[in-house]
């Protein structure tokens, strides 16, 4: 294809890319240097279309070592600078690439197709209208087998990174000069190449259709069944991986078009339940896909009932494939750590992790996120495999079919427990851990039974075995928990009685010791498997676990002295969640003693830079927060560190704007976790934390923090300012002026991002915990532009649970101190505000948010009237309100109102907007 472009290469720069790309890849060059120069080069606007030039028009004067290498170089530039490209450079590279998907040397067409799709991601697809032009003709199966290749390998890769998205309305297209969107465009031609015979050409082309379909165009909805037949064709093709792509196509269209399906689904469950016994293992585990996706498809009962009578053939099937491989690497792994137990842990054993930073919220809000399936905790053993997805089928297969299926499974389970060969025992074991969620009522009369088989297990010869029974005890936690829990516990099983609760007392202290003697296994595999085991028990159980406390903590602490690097992270995640759920039994000092000097010794002799810091640092965060006043005398050492680490890394910052330090010099997560350190100790110590923060630089780090540019450092900042204006308030409020302001800052409505939505979070948490704590005279300049940031985050779509909630808690403290400035602009706040008051839990700050709003109507109450509906839900969400105060201003509230409007107008209201429930509930407790 014929430039367009008018930018010509003056032949000296050609040659002297040429030379360092030739000088960059010998065999002896120095590396460094080279590189050095060639990002050198990257700052001059042309740099590219030279590598460009090199790329698709160096023939007979580059080889293709050096043209691929300018490919790459490009590929690498692009990905940062084609968004901003300009004229006449971005046409010579569109055009060179463009014209060199049919090059006669694959390794050229290899690198044009990857930089192709980086071009798409970055400016669109609309940037390169006749690109898809020349694909769709080049899918042509007649043309030059060049041709079908550059072309297939592009579409490959631009779909690849859009995700698939390649669809418009006809108009948009027009626009481009395209007759219709892109993905109109080559979906026939692709599906055409279904009956290619080769087999590369087939892989790619259901591969293609297989991303797009997500977003498949409206016009081409018809073209759906000609993509089924395609797909029915090729079930039983005799290349592997085109038969992994027809069975992830039949997964995609469960979710796209689960009616297209319909007619078929007999043939289809017939076919993924023969795939699951394909030859190629990743054949097996596409189709084993396919049982989690239809259960969440959108289909009939009628079709639900088609794969219910599959079942009994199924889960046997399943049950099979969850046994480990003669070969598979986890085995391999666990029974050579068996084998030396001590070991040094490698540097290649490490997984890479990333610092988890916790939201602030009043109470115990916060929001719970699903978790990927796994039949451990320590997911650095291997990757998905046919074992995993076939457990997560099975699991997913529970949740929905219920307790239906044990009476297929369970004949088989207890076959396979009693089986001589370990894998097929451990595969059993794994089983009933994946069904029991799903299958709670149905195995709960078991339970006891269970535990008393599983039990022994735990000293199984076999580590995997030990580690799998970890898992699965684990997930009998609730049932262990709430069959121990006291007949008038409000989660306690219903009709139990003293002598059920103390049998299930003992079960699950039976439980829980078993797994802390796994906790110190010589198998590393085991150590990860209990560690997960008992953090689970303690998110489960939390006080419920207080009285073994003891055990727990020398559990923990002997993992402390024996635990090589890999599992220092899941022992770290096991004292953090025992910190955090165990209660107030942990602040006992003699734990304190236990852990602190261990975890502190550990600091101390830890290598600068080593990101194992990090995750120490965080559990002696959660650690000395848990303990509070049991870890006092720690306390001064460990502030005056963290204390330390902030002012450094606030220095060094400094001195790297000012250029006297290299950009390297500041490491940020430095600064993260001396704040997350000082944030513990505040939240543990409380009041006690005053003679620390006397002399302190606090405010100073403060001040600095919650300005910084970096949202993680704002959000820890803004964590310690709420953790230090609870405990001691006069440590901040000389600049209370300055706090709040920032705080008002990270509140506008451009301020919220996904990537910041925490730091505001922590922002908004902040403001309440001030504005609780400050005198009314501080507070009322800034009321008014507080409550409309916060009202227009309740008015947000899909806002973040946990802000919302705070937001709803920080306008009615500031409520509360400034009804006067506020109470003009309730009609406008009221409605949202007491949509996301509905939604607290019952406690003191949901008071709060009450006794703000009903200042509010105190002093405006004719602003509330076009909102009644929504006061009356938000006061009928209270189970019970503790507060005589708050619950005698509501009901001053509901019968104010039922005056002003009369009689009439209330029975209206309660008939024709209040549901029965709520109309009831406000007879029962406010008499209204």
């Amino acid at each position: 294809m014929a430039s367009s472009s008018s930018w010509q290469p003056a032949q000296e720069g050609v040659q002297q890319v040429g030379q360092l790309l030739q000088e960059y890849i010998q065999p002896n060059a120095n590396q460094q240097l080279m590189y050095q120069r060639l990002q050198e080069c990257s700052k001059f606007p042309d740099f590219n279309s030279y590598l460009a030039l090199i790329l698709c028009k160096g023939d007979g004067t580059y080889g293709d070592d050096v043209r691929q290498t300018a490919g790459l170089l490009l590929k690498n530039n692009l990905k940062t600078t084609w968004q901003f490209s300009e004229e006449p450079h971005e046409s010579f590279i569109r055009d060179a690439l463009t014209g060199s998907m049919t090059h006669p040397s694959r390794i050229v067409r290899r690198v044009v197709g990857t930089s192709l799709a980086i071009c798409v991601r970055q400016k669109g697809w609309q940037s390169a209208p006749q690109l898809w032009q020349l694909i769709a003709e080049n899918l042509d199966a007649s043309k030059d087998p060049n041709a079908l290749d550059g072309a297939l390998d592009a579409l490959y890769k631009i779909c690849e990174e859009t995700n698939g998205y390649l669809e418009s309305d006809v108009a948009t297209a027009n626009q481009v000069g395209l007759p219709e969107c892109p993905a109109s465009l080559v979906i026939p031609k692709t599906l055409q190449l279904f009956g290619h015979p080769d087999g590369k050409v087939r892989q790619s082309a259901i591969a293609i259709l297989n991303m797009i379909a997500p977003s498949w165009p409206r016009e081409k909805r018809d073209v759906l069944d000609d993509y089924l037949r395609g797909l029915f064709a090729l079930a039983h093709d005799p290349d592997d991986v085109a038969r992994k792509y027809v069975c992830q196509g039949l997964v995609q269209l469960l979710h796209i078009a689960p009616e297209k399906m319909t007619p078929n689904l007999r043939e289809i469950i017939t076919f993924m339940l023969e795939r699951q016994t394909d030859p190629d293992p990743d054949v097996a585990v596409e189709s084993c896909e396919f049982w989690a996706a239809f259960v969440e498809a959108d289909l009939e009962p009628e079709s639900v009932n088609i794969l219910r009578e599959f079942t009994p053939h199924l889960i046997p099937v399943l049950l099979t494939n969850m046994a480990y491989e003669e070969d598979d690497e986890e085995v391999l792994q666990a029974e050579e750590d068996e084998l030396n137990a001590d070991r040094p842990d490698r540097d290649q054993d490490i997984k890479p992790t990333f610092r988890a930073q916790k939201d602030k919220s009043f109470g115990e809000g916060g929001k719970d996120g699903d978790e990927e399936y796994d039949d451990d905790d320590d997911d650095d053993w291997g990757t998905w495999n046919l074992r995993k997805s076939s457990a997560s089928g099975l699991d997913t297969l529970s949740l929905h079919f219920g307790d239906e299926l044990l009476q297929i499974m369970l004949p088989v389970v207890e076959q396979r427990l009693a089986d001589q060969n370990w894998r097929i025992r451990e595969s059993a074991i794994l089983a009933l851990g994946a069904v029991a969620e799903g299958c709670t009522n149905g195995l709960a009369q078991y339970l006891p039974q269970l535990v008393g088989f599983l039990y022994p297990m735990l000293d199984d010869a076999r580590p995997l075995v030990r580690s799998t029974t970890c898992w699965t005890l684990s997930r009998f936690s609730p049932w262990l928990c709430r069959s121990a829990m006291p007949a008038d516990h409000p989660n306690a099983v219903p009709g139990t009685t003293a002598e059920a609760s103390a049998a299930g007392l003992q079960q699950l202290q039976t439980v829980l010791m078993g797994i802390l003697n796994k906790i110190v296994d010589k198998n590393k595999k085991v150590q990860a498997g209990a560690c997960g085991a008992l953090a689970n028990s303690l998110q489960e159980g939390r006080e419920l676990l207080a009285p073994w406390t003891e055990q727990i903590v020398q559990a923990l602490s002997a993992a402390l002295e024996r635990y090589q690097r890999k599992n220092q992270r899941n022992l770290y995640d096991a004292l953090q969640t025992m910190a955090e759920y165990i209660g107030p039994s942990i602040s006992d000092p003699k734990y304190a003693d236990q852990l602190l000097p261990r975890m502190l010794e550990k600091w101390k002799n830890a290598q600068e830079g080593d990101p194992e810091t990090y995750h120490l640092l965080e559990c002696i965060t959660a650690v000395v927060a848990g303990t509070g006043s049991g870890c006092m005398k720690y306390a001064p050492d460990i502030f005056a560190a963290a204390s330390q680490l902030c002012t450094t890394e606030l220095q060094k910052k400094e001195a790297v704007r000012r250029n006297e330090l290299p950009h390297d010099a500041h490491i940020h997560e430095h600064l993260l976790v001396g704040l997350d350190l000082l944030s513990g100790l505040a939240e543990g110590l409380g009041q006690q934390c005053e003679p620390l923060l006397m002399n302190s630089h606090t405010r100073e780090i403060l001040l600095a923090t919650c300005a910084d540019d970096t949202p993680s450092i704002r959000r820890s900042a803004f964590a310690l300012l709420g953790d230090v204006s609870k405990a001691c308030p006069q440590h901040v409020s000389p600049s209370l002026r300055e706090f709040l302001d920032l705080a008002k800052q990270n509140l506008a409505p451009d301020m919220i991002t996904a990537a910041t939505v925490s730091c505001c979070n922590n922002a908004c948490w902040a403001a309440g915990e001030l504005a609780i704590r400050c005198e009314p005279s501080a507070l009322q300049p800034h009321a008014r532009a507080f409550a409309e940031s916060l009202a227009g985050i309740l008015e947000m779509r899909m806002v973040n649970r946990s802000l919302g909630e705070n937001a709803a808690i920080t306008l009615g403290r500031i409520s509360m101190q400034c009804a006067e400035e506020l109470a003009s602009a309730l009609q406008n706040i009221a409605p949202t505000w007491c949509v996301a008051m509905r939604r607290l839990r019952d406690g003191v700050e949901k008071e709060h948010a009450f006794k703000g709003l009903c200042e509010l109507i105190k002093v405006n109450p004719n602003g509330g009237v076009n909102c009644l509906k929504e006061i009356c839900e938000a006061i009928a969400s209270w189970r019970q309100c503790r507060s005589q105060e708050v619950s005698s201003a509501m009901r001053d509230v509901l019968q104010g109102y039922k005056n002003h409007i009369g009689a009439e107008q209330w029975a209206q209201l309660e008939r024709n907007h209040l549901e029965p429930a709520v109309a009831q509930k406000l007879k029962q407790t406010y008499g209204v």
